[in-house]
């Protein structure tokens, strides 16, 4: 073997090695990174879980507390449409719906007598 076929096959043989080094740094690195996402997924699903949830026991609370007064303040009301909107885009319906279409169907002001 001369020296020319010697570096020839340690010039092979180091690319080798050299891109498989780097290819296990990038599967490394896309799995950490994978990992990562996911837990941010479920965190950010907790999250969202968690305000579906506080707008929809103040939408309760609201129908409830106005509801025993017999009238909604054109100011709740429209408290009520930003707290509804954000409820249904986060993915909340059902029972708060028709809650929030009784609230709105509530006079403004209090009946006199």
């Amino acid at each position: 073997m001369s020296w020319a076929e010697l570096g020839e096959f340690a010039l092979k043989h180091w690319l080798t090695v050299v891109f498989g080094l780097v290819s296990a740094g990038l599967t490394a690195a896309y799995r950490r990174l994978s990992n990562r996402v996911k837990k941010d997924q479920a965190s950010s699903k907790a999250v969202q879980e968690g305000v579906e949830a506080l707008l929809a026991d103040r939408m309760i609370y609201l129908h409830n507390y106005y509801q025993d007064k017999g009238f909604c303040p054109i100011y709740a009301k429209r408290g009520a449409e930003t707290m509804y909107s954000a409820y249904h885009n986060l993915g909340g319906n059902g029972t708060v719906t028709e809650l929030y279409n009784r609230l709105l169907a509530m006079p403004t002001e209090k009946k006199e007598g």
